[in-house]
């Protein structure tokens, strides 16, 4: 805080190890500042210091939203911090939202722009249904995660996310329908000239209607309504090779012709050296579930 004016922020999650081993902290995809400024840099890491000191924290990770090429990561080593292993996915693939909606739809790859007009051809509409569809979308959702082996939060969170969030327009729940069927559904938020898929659902029946083309299309559209100039796709792995398990993700979210970016990645403030390194081990794991609350 300056004169009144906020120039730094930070996110910080506090998780508990289990049989007394200490507390783990996490900023993700923070903490949010002017990194060009070095003054304000050292004054905001100074600031995670001390709040890891009072909160007696093993280490405390820190995941900036900064995309490579940077420097950052050398000044991060300078400030004493430490390379850590990831807990958002470093890479990413960004679609512009600037051009046209006909340059946009150009951009795709032949067979995404083609199933995309196949879903509305065959009568796949998408609706927002915001809060009121959320208990629809989440059965949807737990049979998606059964299915496709990922963990999620309950029903309560999502819930809270869209009360929390609806009323400033900055979350968006669009559902994809066939002759009263559901059939595919996406929570997308909007911040600034940022908007990012995070949280996506898919039937079993219905799959050749390609209904889950349309509602990420339907998502991107929104989001420039929204004055977003950048849909994040969020997620796709580092290493773009068929053997890979995300490697499915990856070919779904490059047909809709946006760039590839990647983080500077994660970073390590450690308050107790020892302790650290005898817990890397237990805290990578844990981390990696600790990302589920950062979204």
């Amino acid at each position: 805080m300056q004169k009144g004016h906020i120039r730094a922020a930070a996110q910080v999650l506090l998780r508990s190890l289990p049989y007394g081993f200490g507390t783990l902290a996490y900023v993700p995809r923070g903490p949010v500042l002017d990194y060009d400024d070095p003054d304000l840099l050292a004054a905001t890491l100074e600031a995670l210091r001390d709040l890891a000191t009072d909160c007696k924290v093993v280490s405390l990770k820190i995941e900036p939203d900064v995309i490579e090429p940077s420097s950052l990561s050398s000044r991060l080593r300078r400030a004493g911090l430490e390379p850590a292993p990831p807990v958002q996915m470093r890479s990413s693939i960004w679609v512009d939202l600037i051009a046209s909606e006909d340059k946009m739809l150009a951009r795709q790859k032949q067979k995404t722009r083609y199933n995309i007009r196949l879903a509305a051809k065959k009568g796949v509409t998408v609706s927002t249904d915001g809060l009121e569809g959320i208990d629809a979308w989440y059965a949807m959702y737990a049979a998606t995660s059964q299915r496709d082996g990922f963990t999620i939060h309950s029903l309560d969170y999502y819930r809270q996310v869209m009360t929390s969030l609806g009323p400033a327009g900055t979350v968006n729940l669009l559902l994809a329908r066939h002759e009263g069927d559901l059939l595919a559904g996406i929570i997308v938020f909007a911040f600034g000239s940022k908007a990012q898929y995070m949280y996506g659902a898919s039937s079993d029946i219905k799959r050749n209607l390609m209904a889950p083309y349309l509602v990420q299309w339907e998502g991107m559209r929104w989001a420039r309504q929204q004055g977003a100039t950048v849909y994040d796709l969020w997620g796709i792995p580092d290493t773009l090779e068929e053997n890979e398990d995300l490697w499915g993700v990856y070919r779904h979210k490059r047909g809709y012709g946006g760039e590839i970016v990647r983080y500077v990645g994660a970073f390590d403030l450690v308050r107790s050296p020892l302790q650290h390194l005898a817990l890397e081990r237990v805290a990578r794991p844990l981390f990696k579930r600790v990302s589920r609350f950062a979204v």
